[in-house]
């Protein structure tokens, strides 16, 4: 109905809508100017007149939510302690721009957020519906690059720092669980030629110390660490350990178990693991693939259920020397080097006689096993299908987001844009001039305003009732 009426006048409820989200965002991008401009000033009038000589106003353009802002800030030359002469502007250090470039905080906020869900076009796309900023796939990636390398070095510096032991996180766990493994994604240009099939492997490694009740029947993981990267064993290790002890209290652990699928590289991502589990949906995909006989499986399974593991191995060997299909042979054969090298994590850790110490945060223990749904969760669903491929470096500093986000730490990305940058009084007096009301200001009126009375009047009801007035009032109860 409001639609048709408003149709009627020349113009719909969606582009009236639109109009009026341009002109407040125009009149955001001023506001912003103005107050840019202004503090600009604020940091001029208060430096050190003698060590920064003013040197004129230059022009730059800041991204923000609004749009894009173009304002004037004045430049420094400044001479430093070894005499060299530099030139500063006050502003943009206030702001640190260096951090995401000249993009603010908000946008960059809703660039990390919409990236880790959507591709690049889309993100784009929604930034440019929903904002008043109008911006490229190109510059969504640009973004991500420069978050993401930012992420990458303060993993390296983390990484260092955990080998000087400056690194004790302040959660406390007596068991801590972990669990890796990997997802091969493809390849563009020339990474794609370097590598194997045009594919490299995405190592993702897990932590997290029990699971809490969060509904009937229903169970989420408990203080998650989770870190992604295409980067070497030892590198990826060194990154993962130090992430956990960046949230946990190692000193404090008594117990860790590692679930992985046994791969070379997952055995090893854990550098204080005391059991090893294998993957159970792993080791019976393993079953399935390589043994035909629905009675042989069924026997594996149960000699593993019994946990007769010399029993075990004794059938497999009975069961291939009784084949005579050179194919069957071979698989019943790498189903035994699998097991094999996997021994010690055959049985699940809770059916093995491991004397777990109570856990501290009133956390239950369960089956392990949770990673192929967080291989999904984490790096597949984004980065696997639809046609993607990416570059070694592309694709890691994604990954890098995307564990964040599974860390619940993703708004640390941009959290060195989140300080407190601006001078509380100046800023609010600032701030208060820009706003204050203009010629089109509709005043706020104060006060009880008319109050209408409790009981109506009827002046009908005064009359004298007679004649046809009392058939017509004694319809109603009066």
């Amino acid at each position: 109905m409001m639609d048709s009426m408003i149709k009627k006048t020349g113009i719909t409820f969606k582009e009236l809508e639109q109009n009026m989200f341009r002109c407040i965002c125009e009149q955001g991008r001023s506001a912003m100017r103005k107050f840019l401009e202004e503090y600009d000033k604020y940091l001029g009038e208060h430096r050190d007149k003698k060590a920064y000589r003013n040197k004129g106003p230059r022009k730059t353009t800041i991204k923000t939510i609004f749009g894009e802002v173009t304002y004037r800030r004045t430049v420094y030359e400044v001479v430093r302690d070894n005499g060299k002469k530099e030139f500063v502007y006050l502003l943009d250090e206030t702001l640190e721009l260096d951090h995401v470039g000249l993009i603010s905080t908000g946008l960059a906020e809703q660039l990390v957020r919409g990236i880790t869900e959507k591709s690049y076009r889309e993100c784009a796309r929604t930034i440019t519906e929903l904002t008043g900023q109008s911006i490229s796939a190109m510059g969504v990636w640009n973004v991500v690059q420069d978050l993401g390398r930012k992420v990458c070095e303060e993993e390296n510096e983390l990484a260092q720092a955990y080998h000087r032991g400056e690194v004790v996180g302040k959660k406390k766990a007596s068991v801590l669980f972990e669990e890796a493994d990997g997802v091969y994604l493809n390849l563009q240009g020339k990474d794609r030629i370097h590598y194997k099939k045009g594919k490299a492997e995405m190592k993702v490694a897990m932590a997290y110390d029990g699971w809490k009740k969060t509904n009937e029947g229903r169970y989420a993981l408990d203080g998650k660490v989770a870190t992604a990267g295409f980067a070497k064993a030892e590198v990826f290790k060194e990154h993962h350990e130090a992430a956990i002890a960046e949230k946990y209290d190692l000193d404090q652990t008594k117990l860790r178990i590692l679930n992985a699928d046994g791969g070379s590289w997952t055995k090893t991502a854990s550098s204080g693991a005391d059991y090893f589990q294998l993957d159970v949906f792993h080791r019976n995909k393993a079953i399935k693939e390589h043994i035909r006989e629905k009675e042989a499986v069924n026997a594996i399974y149960e000699h593993l259920q019994q946990k007769d593991l010399d029993g075990l191995f004794n059938y497999l060997e009975t069961y291939k020397n009784s084949l005579s299909d050179d194919d069957e042979i071979e698989d019943v054969e790498a189903l035994i080097e699998y097991f094999d090298h996997n021994r010690d994590g055959l049985i699940p850790y809770l059916e093995r006689e491991i004397e777990l110490p109570e856990n501290d945060n009133g956390l239950e223990y369960r089956a392990m096993g949770t990673m192929e749904n967080h291989i999904w969760s984490i790096i597949a669903k984004r980065m696997k299908h639809n046609h993607t491929s990416w570059s070694i470096r592309g694709g890691n500093h994604l990954a890098k987001l995307l564990a964040k986000k599974c860390s619940g730490r993703l708004d640390e990305v941009t959290e060195k844009c989140k300080k407190r940058l601006f001078e509380e009084q100046a800023a609010s007096e600032m701030i208060a001039d820009i706003i204050k009301p203009g010629p089109n200001y509709i005043p706020t009126f104060t006060g009880k305003g008319y109050e209408y009375p409790e009981k109506g009047h009827f002046p009908a009801l005064d009359y004298k009732m007679q004649g046809n007035r009392r058939q017509l009032f004694g319809v109603v109860d009066v």
